[in-house]
């Protein structure tokens, strides 16, 4: 409601046939953090009691809209780290204030395996390469356009833990 309140103040919204506000159809809000059965419905109640029309958000459907797993239960989420645009690369990050533990890495990394089998991901220009070896990752998108494919049974071989990757779950 908030978001919408000073989205309000600087694009002046229109009321629709029901009489509910309606930004500029430029502006909108995805709310994709923190959605869940509950949650949608205490949103959708606030904005009908402020007269705000349901128009005006997307959510998004994540792990606690599925299965209450998400990314923060798992400790695993997949995030830009780096881009090029018009020929310069620009390394591309987050580093939340309130939660440190959510600092993503930046720039073009690469997955290496340690002598005692562990993973490491490395930043670039960060680490001795050589001393891990050959980066593990490999070229799936490049463009839009896709440039390896895998299948069902390749992913499903490369999913397989090994014993000692299975150890260090316990």
């Amino acid at each position: 409601i908030q978001v919408l309140e000073i989205l309000g103040k600087k694009f002046t919204p229109e009321e629709n046939s029901k009489g509910y506000k309606v930004l500029p159809p430029y502006i909108r809000v995805i709310q994709g953090d923190g959605v869940d059965i509950n949650t949608l419905q205490e949103i959708v109640e606030g904005m009908k009691q402020h007269r705000w029309s349901i128009e005006n958000i997307s959510f998004g459907s994540g792990g606690a809209l599925l299965q209450k797993l998400t990314r923060d239960l798992l400790n695993c989420s997949f995030k830009c780290s780096y881009v090029v645009t018009n020929g310069l690369g620009v390394n591309v990050f987050k580093d939340p204030v309130a939660d440190p533990n959510k600092r993503s890495k930046k720039g073009r990394l690469s997955l290496h395996r340690t002598q005692g089998g562990d993973f490491v991901t490395l930043e670039e220009g960060k680490g001795d390469l050589e001393e891990y070896g050959v980066d593990l990752l490999h070229t799936v998108f490049q463009n839009g356009k896709m440039v390896k494919s895998y299948t069902f049974d390749e992913v499903r071989d490369n999913a397989k833990l090994t014993d000692s990757d299975i150890e260090t779950f316990h």
